[in-house]
């Protein structure tokens, strides 16, 4: 909040306290008029002062009403504010002199109530006006007295208090009006500089506490970024650790099923080899069987079991290289030449588990640019993709996933767009979704890593991500990528 702003606030606030302060200053005035008349006697134009009274109950009333029902007019307003304030201020003076016209004029003792509308002045405005409202003051009290003095006016004499022609005393008159005005210039010298000071010491101490406020946010969200980071960190390293894992389990699973695909073809050498002499057999015993099947069932199909198996090691084989690859420690290397599709059809293979149950159509552009950039990074990128993509199917019949790769601009950039035909996003989860630990998987327990490392890996290449989503339709998303990353 802005230093003028918090002023604004505090003058409202104090301009509700002065018409606060008047309804008690309405209440003293009927009292002391009462004292007045009932115990001392006094013969005073009851009525008149009773007026004034009543004159400023009623503007008192319009400013109260006026700051329940139109309070907002003035809450931004500091200028309107401060005329408000001097209004008030200058209506009080002339009801006042009315006052003191009406007790006495030069012989009432309150006469120093022109000194509270000094120090009220010298809280609610400027140095300034200050002086213009005490200078209304002293000016008015001036000319009733010498309106009475004069006896241009009517002058009401407090009996049993002081003489009766004291009034036209001059030097009484004078001493009273200067020891008046002195004390009231005193007054708001003393108060307008005091106050002054306490503005000046108000404003250090408002913005001190305003940086220091904000100082606190920039260490609090400081704080909240190395969190994230330590959170970052953490991951990175059980990723590191898995990848070290998968690793080693691959290089253990890769020596038997080499062995397994090397024994298959001398299995099928040996069946085929051993098949005429079962056929010899079969003449002399029909009702033969191997492993339980009838000999002419087996030989019919021992060829295709053999291709079987044969294939499923060989799937067994290609996953072991891609997992190898995929946790290869070479991650910071930028410079590697990158083929796009291989690294789709490499991703498919890896997640052929998830993707199998949805219809899976690609469309790769043939003779597609290599780019430059780091392939194990890309991977992961379509791994995580095709991983949300398959959740977001998740119990869908008729689930899609689409993987299409082109190039623009004559081959300088290469474009990967995965799209699937799941809930889509709201606009909310979509302004969000690159956000560090931002996920919808509350459930299942996602991180909320996943596509901020996806943007901050397509980010690294030089590229941008696009995304494409409507409720109930789907999601795409898009990949840019430049085919020369330090053009990029």
């Amino acid at each position: 909040m802005p230093y003028s702003s918090f002023r604004e606030e505090e003058l409202l606030a104090r301009i509700k306290w002065f018409i606060q302060l008047r309804w008690i200053f309405l209440t003293g005035l009927i009292l002391t008029v009462l004292i007045a008349n009932k115990i001392f006697r006094v013969e005073l134009p009851f009525s008149k002062i009773f007026l004034v009274g009543g004159v400023i109950f009623l503007y008192n009333l319009s400013f109260y009403i006026f700051h329940i029902f139109f309070s907002s007019l003035l809450s931004d307003n500091l200028k309107l504010m401060r005329i408000e304030a001097n209004f008030q201020i200058s209506l009080d003076l002339v009801a006042l002199t009315f006052l003191l016209h009406f007790s006495g004029g030069v012989e009432n003792p309150f006469i120093f109530f022109y000194l509270f509308h000094a120090i009220i002045g010298s809280i609610l405005l400027s140095r300034k006006e200050v002086w213009v409202q005490s200078i209304l003051g002293i000016g008015l009290f001036f000319i009733l007295t010498i309106l009475e003095y004069f006896q241009i006016i009517p002058h009401y004499h407090l009996k049993g208090f002081f003489p009766a022609e004291i009034h036209k005393n001059p030097l009484y008159v004078l001493v009273v009006c200067a020891v008046l005005a002195g004390v009231v210039f005193a007054i708001i010298y003393i108060a307008s500089s005091i106050v002054q000071s306490l503005r000046e010491r108000e404003k250090e101490l408002f913005l001190t506490k305003n940086m220091l406020q904000k100082k606190s946010e920039d260490l609090e969200a400081t704080n909240l970024k190395l969190i994230e980071k330590q959170k970052q960190l953490v991951q990175s390293e059980k990723l590191a650790s898995l990848g070290q894992l998968v690793s080693g389990i691959a290089h253990e699973i890769n020596n038997p099923v080499q062995f397994i695909l090397g024994n298959m073809g001398i299995v099928k050498e040996a069946f085929e080899s051993l098949i005429p002499i079962l056929d010899v057999y079969h003449q002399r015993e029909p009702n033969f069987t191997v492993a339980r099947l009838k000999y002419p069932f087996f030989k019919e199909h021992i060829n295709t079991l053999i291709q079987d198996m044969t294939r499923g090691g060989e799937r067994i084989r290609d996953i072991i290289k891609d997992l190898k690859a995929f946790a290869r420690t070479d991650e910071e290397r930028m410079d590697e030449e990158v083929d796009l599709n291989e690294v789709v059809q490499v991703c498919v293979r890896l997640v052929h588990n998830k993707v199998k149950h949805y219809q899976l159509e690609m469309e790769l552009e043939e003779d597609l640019p290599k780019l430059k950039g780091n392939e194990r990074k890309l991977e992961q990128v379509v791994i995580a993709n095709l991983i949300n993509a398959c959740e977001a199917l998740a119990g869908r019949n008729n689930g899609k996933i689409k993987i299409s790769t082109s190039s623009v601009n004559n081959g300088q950039e290469v474009i990967l767009a995965i799209s699937d035909n799941g809930p889509g996003m709201e606009e909310a989860v979509k302004e969000r979704i690159f956000d560090p630990f931002f996920t919808t998987k509350q459930r299942t327990g996602g991180t909320g890593l996943g596509l901020s490392v996806t943007y901050g890996i397509i980010k690294e290449h030089n590229g941008y991500i696009e995304i494409e989503s409507e409720l109930g339709k789907g999601t795409s998303f898009i990949y840019h990528l430049p085919v020369d990353r330090s053009a990029g």
